[in-house]
């Protein structure tokens, strides 16, 4: 298997580029909506710089998750003979952390379509729709319609809303080693910064950057406070927006989200 330059994992165009850390011997890849900012925090820290950019707030994460502005290491920084090394080097943890789909796109939808709806606008109500098509796509964005966005995403990509399985490349999903899930987000960071260690000092990056100095007053683990809703909790979020319809539409149109032999979901069935 070789790596090329149009391969998804080193060529993509968009900010989530997988993360490469020397010194641990990691590469990771982010997915929006699953932790990705927190991650990149971290990641910095590990590379022994603040995890804070100054500007706080919206702009803050948003300069975090630009590579032109975090200042962290990606994938396609090295030559493509160097990261195919990499990639298939078992001493190298490729790792990736996944959700179960019906909760990832709620959360899109509640985060780019409702919330901060801006994101939506300029996305997805723009040039390619006809008169219309363009008020009606603005009259929508920012209220609770997840029909409009379910339906309007089919012709409307993007990687907040896109397959998580297109993350990589099919060839190159064998390679991954580590896979961790929203569901069990405490334990399965825990888990993974325990298994890196620094090829300095034999210092795990648990030890050194993920054990404490997270959460609000700093005393914390990194993602010790589970941001994902408990099972209970998911459901009943879930059963505030999904009906019947829009579980099979989601079902269908994402169905590659369950059906890649690289992780498992356990498949929530609200209808």
């Amino acid at each position: 298997i070789k790596l090329l330059e149009t391969d998804v994992i080193y060529g993509r165009d968009w900010w989530e580029k997988p993360t490469v850390i020397e010194e641990y011997k990691l590469i990771f890849f982010t997915i929006p909506k699953v932790g990705c900012t927190e991650w990149k925090r971290i990641f910095r820290k590990m590379m022994g710089m603040d995890p804070w950019i100054p500007e706080m707030g919206r702009k803050g994460d948003v300069l975090i998750q630009n590579p032109r502005t975090n200042n962290l290491t990606t994938l396609s920084d090295y030559s493509l003979a160097d990261a195919e090394m990499m990639m298939k080097d078992p001493e190298w943890t490729k790792a990736i952390f996944v959700r179960e789909p019906k909760e990832r796109l709620l959360s899109a939808f509640l985060d780019k379509f409702v919330q901060e709806d801006s994101y939506f606008h300029e996305k997805c109500c723009n040039h390619h729709l006809s008169e219309d098509e363009l008020k009606h796509c603005n009259d929508k964005v920012g209220t609770t319609d997840i029909r409009y966005f379910l339906e309007r995403t089919q012709n409307c990509q993007d990687y907040h809303w896109g397959l998580q399985s297109k993350t990589l490349d099919e060839k190159w999903w064998p390679y991954i080693n580590f896979v961790g899930y929203m569901h069990s987000l405490s334990e399965d960071a825990r888990k993974l910064l325990k298994s890196l260690t620094s090829i300095n000092d034999g210092i795990t990056a648990w030890e050194r950057v993920g054990k404490t100095g997270w959460g609000k007053d700093g005393n914390n683990g990194f993602m010790q406070i589970n941001l994902a809703f408990h099972a209970t909790d998911a459901n009943k979020k879930l059963l505030e927006y999904y009906n019947e319809e829009y579980e099979a539409f989601v079902q269908e149109k994402w169905a590659k989200d369950w059906e890649l032999p690289y992780y498992h979901f356990d498949k929530i069935q609200l209808f």
